[in-house]
């Protein structure tokens, strides 16, 4: 029982991440068409926002593609509005496979973004932050935000930790080979259900499910607090501008 917490936990974070980073991307879209007030020039400025991230999301599809085996072509990335009021990033050329080694390569950024994410996180110190919001410890709060503050290019990784966290979830084009393969999962599932066999794990294999499950969550839930932070600022940004040009987007 004490795994399945963490892992409700986890799929309760991923699940705020998708609500806030949709509402950052359209509010961003709409702050950037606001401050210029030409389309084309709010998409680029939207492209060069993200477009460490973009980097990092098309070469992991890149290098997983690789690792599986998987034909490759080159690389694009280049802003496009598309039909429904998005803006087409990027992409890289990836031949046709089985549904296992698509889904995985369709994952890989969401693997590599939670990697550095966490790994920037460690770096400004934020885990150690965390915990002391955690305990309510306000002294120590601010003793370790003061210290992370103090580090070099601090605003310059936590700009990084935004671009590349808020590109890493996958693209509708990312998760169309899930289908299968969550059927079959599910399946498989529905089977050891009804026949009552329930697998059982081993030290090891509890202990590094753990360690996965709270890898990722820590990840999720610092860059959901990021994010959280961002959009109000977008938000009140977005208001003010549209006060000072009297207009206002409608999404």
């Amino acid at each position: 029982m004490d795994i399945w917490l963490p892992v409700l936990w986890l799929i309760a974070a991923f699940l705020v991440l998708l609500l806030v980073h949709r509402w950052l991307e359209a509010h961003l879209q709409g702050l950037a068409y606001l401050s210029t007030g030409h389309p084309t020039v709010a998409m680029w400025v939207f492209f060069i926002l993200f477009l460490p991230g973009t980097l990092v999301h098309e070469l992991s599809h890149w290098v997983m593609a690789r690792l599986l085996a998987v034909r490759t072509g080159r690389i694009e990335l280049w802003p496009r509005a598309q039909k429904n009021g998005a803006v087409w990033l990027g992409s890289v050329q990836i031949a046709r496979t089985d549904p296992v080694r698509a889904s995985l390569v369709g994952l890989a950024p969401l693997l590599t973004g939670s990697l550095l994410s966490a790994l920037i996180g460690a770096h400004l110190q934020l885990n150690s932050l965390g915990s002391a919001l955690a305990a309510g410890e306000w002294a120590s709060v601010w003793q370790q935000l003061g210290r992370s503050l103090a580090l070099p290019d601090f605003w310059l990784w936590v700009y990084l930790l935004f671009a590349v966290a808020n590109r890493m979830l996958p693209s509708p084009s990312d998760r169309q080979a899930w289908r299968p393969v969550i059927i079959f999962l599910a399946l498989i599932s529905l089977a050891m259900a009804v026949s009552g066999w329930t697998p059982t794990l081993t030290t090891e294999a509890s202990t590094l499910l753990r360690d996965v499950v709270g890898f990722l969550l820590y990840a999720f839930t610092l860059i959901v607090a990021v994010d959280i932070l961002v959009a109000i600022v977008v938000a009140v940004l977005e208001l003010l501008v549209g006060i000072i040009r009297q207009q206002r987007i409608v999404y």
